[in-house]
């Protein structure tokens, strides 16, 4: 018999037989005392059904509420794999509605299909980076009872690009998790547009007593329609980027982006194309690909990477001198777009 079958059958014949000992309990179910007095623990701690014990014999603590949801133990454990996860997580401003979510679904599920699903747990699991963030629980509060409520807030916001501490007074829309990281949607009274602003960074968070009317038409998927990962409001740019034969596969075998088209070439090289909202974050990952991977299009962009591989070398103290570091055109045969390198010491050039 399973696990999972084990305790179903325990807790039935605990149901039936109220008042059972634990002799007559291990004679039942073929096992010695004390397997059952582990399995009783388990029906506790685990399952959250615990028993009562009473001169001499064993009951079953029974909810109050019928049990209701009728799921199958895959269904029941999609559900509890989903509700764990990083993005709903202690850090999340839905982490407290998980939890009672879940809650409420299991007590509401089969003692059985809860012990089989809780005994598959362990061999699925959805695991995404989510650095911890000690954001305090009232800004959390707040933040989500404005986007609810349509409260304005005064709040405090430290800038990563300026590691300054400012007060904005915004209207949260949405948030939205992307990524790694929570994310507010707000319109900013002072940049008179949209700002995406990271929920780690809140410093303090406090309604100003008006009110707000979110825009009919605006849209979390319209806003980040053409983000890379997590970035969004920067300008639609059409980005080419040759891959070499060696990482083409890896670029073939999944969807990146929404716009994303991919040219195979006859040397086994593949030219990735997209249109995405900016270009530093695309940058990031194009230059994980390292020399398997030469940005064609826009020059905007091939200048990033180089410039950004330039001060790589500089902190390795390999940095060219500057007056090797003039960039002149480069087109080999076959490309449709110029190129750009620079001429140094390290280039074949």
């Amino acid at each position: 018999m399973s696990r999972p079958a084990f305790l179903a059958k325990m807790i039935e014949v605990i149901r039936t037989e109220p008042g059972i000992t634990i002799t007559e309990l291990a004679k039942t179910m073929k096992r010695s005392e004390r397997t059952i007095y582990r399995w009783l623990s388990e029906l506790s701690v685990e399952l959250h059904t615990p028993t009562r014990y009473h001169d001499g014999g064993y009951y079953m603590l029974e909810c109050s509420g019928p049990r209701t949801v009728d799921l199958t133990p895959e269904e029941l454990l999609v559900l509890r794999v989903g509700l764990k996860a990083a993005p709903l997580g202690t850090s999340s401003p839905l982490a407290g509605y998980a939890r009672s979510a879940w809650l409420k679904i299991r007590d509401a599920a089969p003692l059985g299909v809860v012990a089989q699903a809780r005994d598959m747990e362990g061999s699925h699991t959805v695991d995404i980076t989510n650095p911890k963030h000690e954001t305090q629980p009232e800004i959390v509060d707040a933040i989500e009872n404005s986007v609810m409520l349509h409260r304005r807030l005064r709040v405090l916001y430290r800038s990563q690009k300026s590691g300054m501490t400012k007060e904005y007074i915004i209207d949260p829309y949405a948030v939205a998790f992307r990524r790694h990281s929570w994310y507010v949607l707000a319109f900013s009274q002072e940049h008179e547009k949209v700002i995406q602003m990271k929920l780690a960074r809140f410093q303090d968070a406090n309604e100003t007593g008006a009110c707000f009317e979110p825009p009919v038409d605006f849209s979390v998927d319209d806003y980040f329609r053409l983000s890379w990962e997590a970035w969004a409001g920067g300008e639609p740019t059409i980005v080419r980027v040759r891959f070499s034969a060696k990482v083409a596969p890896m670029i073939t075998e999944s969807k990146r982006h929404p716009t994303q088209v991919i040219f195979p070439q006859p040397d086994g090289s593949v030219i990735f194309q997209a249109k995405v909202s900016g270009i530093e974050e695309i940058a990031i990952w194009i230059m994980g690909y390292g020399r398997d991977a030469e940005v064609l299009a826009p020059e905007s962009l091939r200048d990033f990477v180089i410039d950004h591989m330039l001060d790589v070398l500089e902190v390795y103290g390999l940095a060219p001198p500057e007056t090797q570091a003039e960039r002149v055109p480069k087109k080999e045969p076959g490309d449709s777009h110029p190129r750009a390198v620079r001429v140094s010491p390290f280039s074949s050039v």
